[in-house]
């Protein structure tokens, strides 16, 4: 990358703070009351489904023949049949921050959830609530506890089923097959709580893709592994902490980094299968009549990419952490979405909240988000907003005194164009097109007119919000990975 690519932020002045856009009410629901299902396959990167190929970051610096490949038909089969967001973006690479954007229609710096382990404040409406009031019986079967009770996603909903309490050495998460055998049992479970014939607003919370990468069973792992391979990569997460200090030293064999690949692909092939098998069982108890699909994912993660933070995510937001899946397809007569349309404008994840409302008849806008449909019938929705997020970690770097993730890295997107800003690396700034390996750009004039952005965006971030785990809390989160 050239040297004028890059530009300190200490040589740059900071832009005023802009009020929050007002929040439009909501319009009168009307008659179509159609079920909504909105699936999240949790630390997937869109380039791990076959389907966004066409996007593809994935293993550019592997040889072609040799790279294992994604194989999701079931949601490459959805995306035939509805809409695919070729560039739709989180605003953190962290499950709690990300799914909150994602229901109440807020950035982080409007929400307020730092990371996992912050519970959503009270006074933050989430779209649930929405459709709750509206008469939708609202249920959620969660994967993780990184989205426990406790973290307060469950308002709105009727029913909120997290993995519950663990024993000793447990491991805080549902495997995919246990997370569709409790969706469809909590949907069997509609009838005893009198709301089998309210529409439905249902929330399946798969986490498998995320190390580690034990789950998948032998007959999706085989489709990807090398056979011949013996080296001491196995999903573990001592395999992966081998993985990440031979990335840094610069020591890491093709081999590794490729079976490492293999096996995340098969995490999220085992995922695209029992989201088969959960729509197949709803389809068999007449829940896809009039009813609109979303499959989204929180956020990506970062595999060889990176040589300073590796095998990880959280401390980035390159594309390959923030690049998500974001599937839409209706089923039923009374369709709404059109078939085999693929949006290449950026979108953001806080529009899901909006747009599955919009979907459902309940409003056109929800939080700071707008609804997306018009996009997929080829209608323009005014200026594109810039698309924001922020990385949340190191976490032994974090601001004490003002909001906890100022020090670290930050994003913009701005129409075909991402400015990474990294803070902790002598404030430096770096322009990248949106398109497959994110190449650089040397326009210092857009470097500085988003960065800009982003100091803007910085200015009005919440105060500082202290950390407040509980034992069990605190156990789960190290358990997961999530605590430095």
């Amino acid at each position: 990358m050239s040297r004028c690519a890059f530009l300190a932020v200490a040589l740059l002045a900071v832009a005023c703070a802009t009020e929050a856009p007002p929040q439009p009410a909501p319009s009168e629901p009307d008659s179509t009351r159609r079920n909504v299902v909105v699936i999240s396959v949790d630390t997937t990167r869109a380039d791990a489904l076959s389907c966004y190929a066409e996007q593809s970051h994935w293993g550019l610096a592997f040889p072609p023949e040799s790279r294992p490949k994604p194989q999701t038909p079931v949601l490459d089969s959805l995306a035939a049949q509805g809409t695919r967001f070729a560039w739709a973006l989180a605003h953190a690479p962290t499950t709690l921050s990300s799914h909150t954007s994602m229901l109440s229609g807020r950035d982080p710096h409007r929400h307020g959830v730092v990371r996992n382990g912050y519970p959503v404040s009270a006074d933050i409406p989430l779209v649930t609530e929405r459709f709750a009031e509206a008469g939708w019986d609202t249920v959620a079967v969660l994967g993780s506890s990184a989205l426990e009770l406790k973290m307060a996603l469950n308002r709105g909903f009727r029913d909120y089923h997290d993995p519950g309490p663990q024993p000793p050495g447990g491991m805080y998460m549902l495997p995919a097959t246990e997370v569709t055998r409790r969706a469809l049992e909590r949907v069997d479970a509609r009838s005893q709580a009198g709301t089998a014939d309210d529409p439905l607003f249902l929330f399946v919370h798969y986490y498998d893709p995320h190390m580690p990468w034990l789950f998948a069973p032998p007959a999706f792992t085989s489709r990807f592994v090398d056979p011949a391979y013996s080296g001491y990569v196995d999903g573990s997460m001592p395999s992966v902490g081998k993985l990440t200090t031979a990335r840094r030293e610069g020591t890491l064999r093709y081999g590794d980094a490729r079976q490492a690949r293999a096996l995340y692909l098969a995490q999220v092939a085992y995922a695209d299968h029992q989201v088969g098998v959960l729509l197949k069982g709803l389809g068999t108890r007449g829940l896809l009549d009039d009813t609109v699909v979303m499959v989204v994912s929180d956020h990506g993660e970062t595999l060889d990419e990176s040589a300073v933070h590796p095998y990880t995510h959280g401390p980035e937001v390159a594309l390959w952490d923030i690049h998500v899946p974001w599937i839409v397809t209706g089923f039923g007569d009374d369709n709404p979405v059109p078939k085999g349309v693929v949006v290449q404008q950026p979108v953001r994840l806080l529009d899901l909240a909006a747009t599955a409302s919009s979907v459902a008849g309940l409003g056109t806008a929800f939080g700071d988000g707008a609804d997306l449909s018009p996009l997929w019938h080829g209608r323009a929705t005014g200026p594109q907003p810039p698309i924001f997020a922020e990385a949340t970690k190191p976490m032994k770097r974090e601001s004490t005194d003002k909001w906890n993730n100022l020090p670290f890295e930050r994003a913009v997107v701005e129409g075909p164009t991402l400015t990474r800003l990294r803070p902790l690396d002598r404030g430096l700034a770096s322009l990248h097109r949106i398109a497959p390996g994110a190449p650089s750009i040397d326009d210092i004039d857009r470097l500085k007119a988003q960065v800009s952005l982003l100091q803007a965006w910085d200015a009005a971030a919440p105060a500082h919000r202290p950390a407040e785990y509980d034992a069990e809390t605190e156990a789960a989160l190290r358990t997961l990975g999530y605590l430095d």
